[in-house]
C-alpha cells in the first residue's frame, strides 16, 4: 500500500485545489486561532464549498471541548476531525460518532503506552514536541508506533528529508505544512509537487 499525503496549514482554496491536482490525499486546516497557521471557520466553510465533494478535508483542534467540536465540524463540514492537544481517550469516546485522527507528541519509549487508550482514532499523528513548529520528532519512536496503529508522520518534513524519513518511520501517510510554504500559510507550488511526488514514488 502506498503512502498517503496530508498537506496541512491550508488558508487559500487555490493551494488546496494545487495539493489535490498533484495526487494530495488529506487536505489539512488548522482551527486552532493561536497558530501561525490559522484559519478562521467562516473562511473555511467557503473554502470546502469550492472543493470536490469527495476531498478529504481535516479539521485541526486543540484542546477544545466534545461540543466546540462537534459545533466547528458541523459548521465547517470538514470531513476528519484531528485532535492535536492534551485531548483524553474520554474525550474520543464522546465524539466517536466523527472520524477522528488524535495528534500524539512522543518523548520517550514509555510514551508509546499511550497508543492503546486512542482505539477510537483511524490515524494517530505523531509531531514532535510542538506541534508547527516545523521540527522533526523523534524518528525511532514515531517507527516503533508506526508498527502499532496507523501513523501520520508530521514535524518538520519536507522534499528535501520525506524519503529518509519514510525509510525508518514506513508511516501510513506522511503530513507536511510548512515544508511546503513560501510564506506562513502561503504554498509554495513547485515544493508541493516536489513532496507529494517523492512520497507516492516512495516503495
Amino acid at each position: 500500500m502506498s503512502v498517503k499525503v496530508k498537506i496541512c496549514g491550508l488558508t487559500r482554496v487555490e493551494d488546496a485545489l494545487a495539493a489535490l491536482e498533484y495526487g494530495a490525499d488529506y487536505l489539512g486546516f488548522v482551527l486552532h486561532p493561536a497558530s501561525c497557521r490559522a484559519i478562521a471557520p467562516e473562511t473555511l466553510r467557503e473554502l470546502i464549498r469550492q472543493l470536490p465533494p469527495e476531498a478529504e478535508t481535516v479539521g485541526v483542534t486543540v484542546n477544545l471541548s466534545a461540543a466546540e467540536n462537534r459545533r466547528l465540524q458541523e459548521f465547517c463540514r470538514f470531513k476528519i476531525l484531528q485532535l492535536h492537544g492534551a485531548e483524553t481517550p474520554a474525550l474520543l469516546e464522546e465524539l466517536a460518532d466523527l472520524r477522528l485522527w488524535k495528534a500524539l507528541h512522543l518523548k520517550t519509549r514509555g510514551d508509546l503506552a499511550h497508543l492503546d487508550g486512542f482505539g477510537r482514532a483511524e490515524m494517530l499523528v505523531i509531531d514532535s514536541a510542538a506541534g508547527g513548529s516545523g521540527m522533526p520528532c523523534d524518528w525511532t519512536l514515531a517507527a516503533l508506533a508506526a508498527k502499532c496503529r496507523p501513523v501520520a508522520l508530521a514535524g518538520g518534513l519536507a522534499p528535501g528529508n520525506v524519503e529518509a524519513a519514510l525509510a525508518i518511520v514506513r508511516p501510513a501517510a506522511a503530513d507536511c505544512a510548512g515544508g511546503v510554504e513560501l510564506a506562513l500559510g502561503i504554498k509554495d507550488h513547485g515544493k508541493l509537487l516536489s513532496f507529494i511526488k517523492k512520497v507516492k514514488q516512495y516503495e
